[in-house]
């Protein structure tokens, strides 16, 4: 018996029993298309941070105080500890590295404003003069850079200047905004002049020069009642290749910091964002495991009731390797059917999904592959006990099977 009449059977058996394979085509399709929507937003979502981690700069550091007991990052308005921070000897200390070029201080709070109507809140970041040549992400479109001299002015967004639900820009050079700072003792307001705009970055991380606003460091400290206190520190190393030795020396001048590159970043949230992908491709997986079990029960119920067939078959000169290839290619349409099905399906749950939780799908068709690989053998190793067993009976037995 040949290829072509095997495929030929085994695609007759189906033909016959539809109803059947339409429930283990199912139960496949399902568990197919809950690893692959799973997974693919899961890898969307690594992507989207990769590409908002350019927020860092590929020639630039971040160092952040942390807390000292677990090595976490407890500094700024992000925490609700009591707050941790560089001082003036902790950026004199990094501007001493040799290896760093550059160093800019930055202190990060929350302030709320006002514009069409709507109140909002964003962060507000002061930092010095020099925070747009270490970090080219900070871009600026309209208008220009702070001065030494600038006390009242401000550095605006491309999401503040122009905000989601209107039509046109709101805000642009020139114009005045009045500030609230939040988290002081006192209740405080500040009228700053609009000197800049930053270019559209296109990222919805809440540190995206996008949505925060910026004034001068100096105007910060008094603002917020915090002088010679910062909540982070950015400095440029135009070798990278020096990254490790300019970490060594910052973490044995300062006590309880971290230092934190592009790269670093990057690695960091490959890590959590693999343990995610491979947690909730197991936990789908499960569904594929549940198919095959009925991929077992449904073919054993196949084979037993077609003993006269197999048995009429073998008598005509059918060999058990013959017969178990019939099987086995039974369930491997199934497989192969569920699969591939089950893979554009889940794609489509993916963009569903990324559509509601704001996050792009990474349609990749290795992916696919892989999926429709995994559904076959899952289905080849749930039909191989009942193949098995059909390869092995007996024809005379089998032909007086009623």
């Amino acid at each position: 018996m040949n290829i072509q009449d095997i495929a030929l059977i085994s695609f007759g058996g189906i033909r016959d029993r539809k109803f059947r394979f339409a429930l283990n085509l199912l139960g496949i399709l399902i568990g197919c298309a809950a690893v692959t929507g799973l997974i693919s937003v899961t890898q969307g979502m690594n992507t989207e941070i990769n590409s908002q981690l350019n927020i860092l700069g590929a020639n630039s550091i971040n160092i952040i105080p942390t807390t000292g007991d677990d090595n976490s990052i407890a500094a700024g308005p992000q925490s609700m500890m009591i707050p941790i921070f560089l001082s003036w000897r902790d950026i004199d200390a990094i501007e001493a590295v040799l290896e760093i070029d550059m160093v800019a201080p930055i202190q990060n709070n929350f302030c709320s404003y006002t514009i069409t109507g709507d109140k909002r809140i964003t962060n507000i970041m002061g930092m010095g003069t020099n925070i747009f040549d270490i970090n080219p992400s900070f871009e600026i479109s309209e208008g220009r850079a702070f001065t030494r001299s600038d006390k009242a002015v401000a550095i605006i967004g491309a999401d503040v200047a122009h905000p989601d639900n209107v039509a046109e820009p709101i805000l642009g050079v020139g114009d005045r905004l009045k500030i609230i700072p939040l988290g002081t003792d006192e209740p405080k307001e500040l009228t700053v002049r609009i000197i800049g705009i930053t270019k559209d970055n296109g990222m919805s991380m809440s540190m995206s020069p996008d949505s925060m606003i910026m004034i001068p460091l100096r105007t910060s400290e008094t603002l917020f009642e915090n002088q010679g206190n910062y909540d982070m520190a950015l400095a440029s190393i135009p070798d990278m290749a020096d990254i490790e030795t300019v970490t060594a020396q910052i973490e044995d001048k300062i006590e309880d910091v971290k230092v934190i590159s592009a790269d670093s970043a990057r690695e960091m949230i490959g890590d959590v964002t693999g343990t995610i992908e491979a947690v909730l491709g197991g936990i789908a997986a499960i569904s594929l495991v549940v198919a095959g079990v009925g991929i077992v029960n449904t073919m054993t119920v196949s084979v037993s009731e077609r003993t006269k067939e197999i048995g009429t078959l073998k008598a005509i000169g059918a060999q058990n390797l013959d017969v178990l290839f019939i099987f086995l290619a039974e369930a491997g349409y199934t497989g192969l059917a569920g699969g591939f099905l089950g893979g554009a399906f889940g794609f489509i749950l993916g963009i569903v999904i990324g559509g509601f939780v704001g996050l792009p799908v990474d349609l990749n068709y290795n992916l696919w592959g892989m999926v429709i690989l995994f559904a076959v053998t899952t289905s080849i190793l749930a039909g191989a006990w009942p193949a098995w067993s059909a390869a092995n009976m007996n024809p005379v037995e089998a032909l007086r099977h009623e």
